[in-house]
């Protein structure tokens, strides 16, 4: 009798853990859910990239179950199978800052071909508005894309300085800025903004050559930089698949886990150390 006692609570509590472990898990994956999917769209948003954020969350879920998995069947190694968990799991997030940060770099590309185009209208005797719009209609994207956002709020009836300030806050550079607060002067105070923004578009340009020289300069520290952090990452994987009963024990015991991770932090620290070295802002 005190068996069947024994026996019906240790059902009841696993069964009331079991219960309490799908509403929690069910919880956990409706917020980050809509986490995601908000996130997703607002990013995605920014970057004028308009896709179903629904299907993007349950394609982020597959490859978040099926590559560990796959990982864990290659290498029989359950370690390896969560660093790839969590690896896919913050791969989103560097994924947008990746795609924003490219965006960034292309309208600041185009910006002294677009001022040189602006500059050109306004000195046809075109105002400043429809030059903006001619070029959005003869720019490329993205630098088109943001200025069509520009004249879409003055539009709506948001003031041209204020619309100009939001174009500065989307694309937080220092080269946008001089852009903005050219304009701003020249519309409280006066003068030629033709001239302006021919002078300015000058300068961005001998800038953007200047780091487009300082680049090829650094290439090979940040190359080198690159080599020296995968170079311990390929000898490892060698002697993993040449020497496997050698290398098991750092793959399936905790000192080995634990020497890995000193290794990965000290490999990332070396590498930032790499890439801190080698950015020169101009």
């Amino acid at each position: 009798m005190t068996l069947w006692i024994i026996g019906l609570g240790v059902f009841l509590g696993v069964t009331a853990a079991g219960l309490v472990a799908v509403r929690a898990s069910e919880a956990f994956m409706q917020r980050y859910q809509e986490s995601f999917v908000s996130q997703a769209r607002i990013n995605l948003a920014d970057m004028f990239l308009f896709m179903d954020t629904g299907r993007l969350f349950f394609f982020n879920i597959a490859i978040l179950i099926l590559v560990p998995l796959l990982v864990w069947l290659l290498t029989g190694s359950a370690l390896f199978a969560v660093v790839s968990l969590l690896l896919l799991a913050i791969l989103p997030r560097k994924l947008y800052v990746w795609l924003k940060q490219r965006r960034i770099e292309r309208i600041q590309e185009q910006l002294p071909d677009g001022l040189l185009m602006l500059a050109g209208s306004m000195r046809a005797g075109v105002g400043f508005n429809p030059a903006l719009e001619s070029m959005v209609q003869d720019g490329m994207p993205p630098l088109a894309q943001e200025l069509a956002l520009v004249l879409r709020e003055q539009h709506m009836g948001v003031k041209t300085g204020e619309a100009l300030e939001n174009f500065a806050e989307r694309v937080p550079i220092l080269d946008v800025k001089l852009f903005v607060a050219a304009v701003e002067i020249s519309r409280e105070v006066g003068g030629n903004l033709a001239e302006s923004l021919t002078t300015l578009a000058e300068t961005l340009r001998r800038r953007l050559i200047m780091e487009g020289k300082v680049k090829a300069l650094t290439s090979q520290g940040r190359l080198q930089g690159i080599v020296m952090a995968m170079l311990p990452v390929a000898m490892v994987s060698f002697l993993a698949f040449a020497y496997p009963e050698t290398m098991r024990p750092m793959f399936h015991t905790p000192l080995g886990w634990a020497v890995i991770a000193v290794c990965a932090v000290m490999e990332y620290l070396g590498y930032r150390m790499c890439r801190k070295i080698m950015t020169i802002d101009i």
